[in-house]
């Protein structure tokens, strides 16, 4: 994991606005189709070098977000932006140069492997694709080289995935992310299918190849540890939106959003001994099925406002990077304190009233 200062640098990678929607046919004949609102208006920076964790319970749209940026999903609307070009304006040759650097490893390490293929051909496959090493040896010498970097032996370049256990099945996804010298990897929940003594090598497998090749990370997980343990910077995410957002350590010490609250109150106490609040939100999850009004957390909100529940807060940055999405923190001139203060008394008379 790095630590780079996102300050006065300009992000390697522009996510605007981004919104992917999925149409649901109805049963009923005639009737017209639903739309699920998988993303919704999605703003990020990314920068050089950085992890960013992107983080939310089952159902959020992080996978969304991860399989639309690099365009297995189109886009409804919105942008990505890398080295000042949008990636949804590019075709043909000029789609295939850019997407060289930027790769994808997915969650599960079985499925995302033809079994049909050698380790070796499986590696070797993009550089194939995009015409980098034409001639047979040298392809298998950079194979072997990219192998020998994800910790596999020569033994295994003739072997075919199902010979290999979940930890070496992702090293070989791994090596093929890395056979076109990528910028940034897009990691889809890498270690979740693997046990968590398996989970610690691939992690620091991924933090030193960070260190060597200067590479940038997106980390989908929703395992609170792993984000923890990767991330310079965090995005939390509810229901297709991006509701806070900055350094890795702030969210842990100082989360401001009701729902990263809960989120992280989730985790386990680090000694027996540690008495911790959970915090429980009450209600059941809106459907991402239909029109959307007002903040999709207000119906299981403990600090709920009257405003929350007929406009959705947008991000509003509350000092030093640290973004939320909440109403609590959007009055000028206001302090977080003094907005939860009043959120508090405005709910106390509520009741009384």
């Amino acid at each position: 994991m790095n630590n780079p200062t996102t300050q006065e640098r300009q992000p390697l990678m522009k996510i605007r606005h981004l919104t992917k929607e999925f149409k649901i046919k109805s049963k009923r004949i005639g009737a017209k189709p639903q739309i699920l609102h998988a993303l919704n208006d999605v703003s990020l920076d990314v920068y050089e070098g950085e992890t960013l964790g992107i983080i939310g319970e089952s159902g959020c749209g992080k996978s969304t977000l991860g399989r639309t940026i690099i365009q297995l999903h189109k886009a409804t609307s919105g942008t990505v932006e890398y080295q000042g070009k949008n990636l949804f304006e590019l075709k043909g040759q000029d789609l295939k140069t850019m997407k060289k650097d930027i790769q994808m490893v997915f969650q599960d390490p079985y499925s995302s492997l033809d079994p049909r293929n050698t380790c070796e051909d499986i590696i070797a496959e993009p550089l194939k694709v995009h015409n980098l090493i034409t001639d047979p040896k040298e392809r298998q010498e950079r194979v072997l080289e990219l192998m020998r970097e994800v910790g596999l032996d020569l033994q295994h370049m003739n072997r075919y995935p199902h010979e290999f256990s979940g930890g070496q099945r992702q090293r070989i996804n791994v090596a093929r992310a890395l056979a076109l010298k990528p910028k940034i990897i897009v990691c889809d929940e890498p270690v979740s299918a693997l046990d968590v003594s398996i989970q610690a090598q691939v992690l620091n497998l991924f933090n030193r190849l960070q260190q060597q090749h200067n590479l940038t990370y997106i980390f989908i997980s929703h395992d609170l540890g792993v984000i923890k343990h990767v991330s310079d910077r965090i995005a939390i995410m509810y229901l297709g939106r991006v509701v806070e957002m900055c350094e890795a350590n702030q969210i842990y010490e100082n989360p401001l959003h009701p729902y990263t609250k809960a989120l992280l109150s989730a985790i386990p106490p680090e000694s027996p001994f540690e008495k911790k609040e959970r915090i429980v939100l009450k209600g059941e999850i809106p459907s991402p099925i239909g029109d959307q009004i007002g903040c999709p957390l207000a119906g299981r909100c403990p600090n709920c406002m009257e405003c929350c529940t007929k406009e959705i807060p947008e991000l509003h940055d509350v000092g030093d990077g640290h973004q939320v999405a909440c109403f609590l923190y959007q009055n000028a001139g206001s302090t977080p304190a003094a907005d939860a203060e009043e959120a508090k008394t405005a709910d106390a008379d509520h009741a009384a009233n």
